[in-house]
This record gives structure tokens, C-alpha cells and sequence, in this order.
């Protein structure tokens, strides 16, 4: 029975619920704008969005912005839904831009500007370090 509920919190906590872990700096929630209406977005479709093969969300044209990697939120970010290392990620944007497809989102050099970032465009969407608070952001499960 005590295995059993060890099996059962160990299952919790690897689903994480809408950030990334139960806790610790790596973990992170995600943002958008409050004109885009959803309260959830599944991992694929954030992924896409960022690595822009995705450029519209709720009727708005997406804007992703990540945060620098400084911050430990974003390389967890980079492993949990863009199943990249940063070195893969920069290779995958060195791709796209030598081939004219594309430049990656910015990078925001705090939470308090990823956020501005995130409210100044309709469609943004964004990540910040767990328990950090969104402002006006509106924050939405990951599933």
C-alpha cells in the first residue's frame, strides 16, 4: 500500500500540471495576452508557435517571446516543450535563417519584460520563472 502511494506521488509530480515542476528554479509558467481567449495549450501547439511553424493562436497572430538563458525557466522551457537543447535550438535557427525562413522570437532579459512584451502584442504568448507574477498576463494551463 505505502509503495503504492509512493508510485502514485511520484506520478503527480512528473505531470507537473501547468508549469513545468512541482517547484525549484527550472520550473515555469506560461503567459499570453489577455486578448487571446484559451485557459489551456497543449505542448505541441506551443511548440510549434515557437518554433513559428504556428503563427496564429484564438484568431490572433502569434508573437513568442522566451527569456534569456540566465535564467534556468528557459532552458527548461527549451527541453519540456521545444525537446531541444539550446545548442539544437540555436542550429535549428541558424537553419531557418540562412534559408530565408525565419528568426527566432526575442529573448526578454527579465520577467518584467517578457511580460510587457507579452501585453504589448495581441497575440503574445511567453514564459516566466514559476511563482513569478504575471501582471495583467494571463496565465494558462500547459497540458
Amino acid at each position: 500500500m505505502m509503495r503504492r502511494g509512493l508510485l502514485l506521488a511520484l506520478v503527480l509530480l512528473a505531470a507537473g500540471g501547468g508549469s513545468s515542476r512541482a517547484g525549484g528554479d527550472d520550473a515555469y509558467e506560461i503567459i499570453v495576452n489577455p486578448a487571446v481567449d484559451v485557459s489551456e495549450i497543449d505542448r505541441d501547439t506551443l511548440r510549434d508557435i515557437y518554433l513559428k511553424k504556428v503563427n496564429e493562436l484564438d484568431g490572433h497572430d502569434t508573437h513568442p517571446i522566451g527569456l534569456a538563458s540566465k535564467f534556468p525557466a528557459a532552458e527548461r522551457f527549451i527541453h519540456d516543450v521545444l525537446r531541444k537543447t539550446p545548442s539544437q535550438l540555436k542550429s535549428y535557427w541558424n537553419q531557418q535563417i540562412f534559408s530565408g525562413k525565419g528568426v527566432p522570437p526575442p529573448d526578454a532579459d527579465s520577467p518584467s519584460a517578457a511580460i510587457d512584451y507579452v501585453l504589448d502584442h495581441e497575440g503574445g504568448v511567453g514564459y516566466l520563472p514559476a511563482g513569478t507574477p504575471p501582471g495583467k498576463a494571463k496565465l494558462v494551463r500547459l497540458r
